[in-house]
């Protein structure tokens, strides 16, 4: 039986990916902060979950983007310092998966991302998780590091999760029209992930991201639609603004779309249509909401 540790397991992405793996026969070790702090190289060091496994997926990050301006000690720990501590506790046998951003790009390309574009982060965040790849490949070669954007996902805070709870809550909605990204479902990433494991496709950079490219706005409006298929029929008013009208302390990048092709080829296109991933999230959100 392969054996996964997953760092960052309580987040949004590694309980769908802990919950996957298990369901298709791997032993897990879920390790959530509480768990294991990977900034403690100590820790990692002496954790029996990472010695034991066959595979490390690092889904822990710092990825509080505004906040990372400002709180940039704690983005160099997680973002570097902690991938570096699973690398270098790593045996010859374990393999590392590192999930990154589409972050490491400015956005000014102007057609989708392949991996070998020069990288050029707009922010702390985006610098930060660009020198955790850079330090994973250089002292682990055979590492995967899977690039992804946007993500949303029926577990913990998310874009669409907030536009709901936002309409619900009859707030005016104006979401920004002019950056431009791929939507990433969570299950269907952790099914890229486990896809990876299984077919042990060799290390590098993969772009890891949803099948369609949109704005904000339409991302929002498009989840407002399949959550009011669900019952609710009230109007569903969202306007269209500039990012100008929204300074943030972080810069976005204005087109991060990434092509997948690089996985394709290795065998792993599984991305859904955004609309029916939208849809799933609803359904799945909605029944989360009865449960409670």
């Amino acid at each position: 039986m392969i054996k996964v540790a997953v760092t960052g397991a309580k987040g949004m992405l590694g309980v769908d990916l802990c919950a996957l793996l298990r369901s298709v026969g791997f032993q897990v070790f879920e390790l959530g902060r509480s768990d294991l702090d990977i900034t403690d190289s100590v820790a990692v060091r002496e954790h029996a979950a990472i010695s034991q496994a066959d595979w490390i997926v690092n889904c822990a990050a710092y990825t509080a983007v505004d906040s990372a301006e400002e709180d940039v000690e704690a983005a160099l720990l997680t973002n570097i310092h902690g991938p570096v501590n699973l690398v270098r506790t790593m045996k010859p046998n374990q393999r590392l998966i590192h999930v990154s951003t589409d972050f490491v790009f400015d956005g000014t390309k102007g057609s989708p991302y392949v991996e070998t574009d020069g990288v050029n982060p707009l922010g702390v965040y985006g610098d930060t998780k660009m020198q955790g790849e850079d330090r994973v490949l250089t002292e682990r070669p055979d590492s995967i590091v899977m690039r992804t954007s946007w993500l949303f996902g029926p577990h913990g805070r998310c874009f669409p999760r907030t536009m709901i709870t936002a309409w619900e809550a009859e707030r005016t909605l104006r979401v920004v029209n002019d950056q431009i990204g791929c939507p990433t479902y969570t299950p269907d990433l952790a099914d890229a992930i486990t896809q990876a494991m299984e077919k042990e496709i060799p290390g590098g950079i993969y772009h890891a991201c949803g099948a369609d490219a949109m704005s904000w706005f339409d991302f929002a409006v498009l989840t407002l639609h399949r959550w009011r298929m669900q019952g609710d029929f009230r109007p569903i008013e969202v306007t269209p603004v500039p990012s100008s009208e929204y300074p943030t302390p972080a810069r976005r990048p204005a087109y991060s779309v990434m092509s997948t092709e690089k996985l394709a080829a290795a065998g792993i296109s599984n991305w859904r249509p955004i609309e029916e991933a939208s849809l799933e999230f609803c359904l799945r959100h909605r029944k989360l909401q009865s449960l409670r």
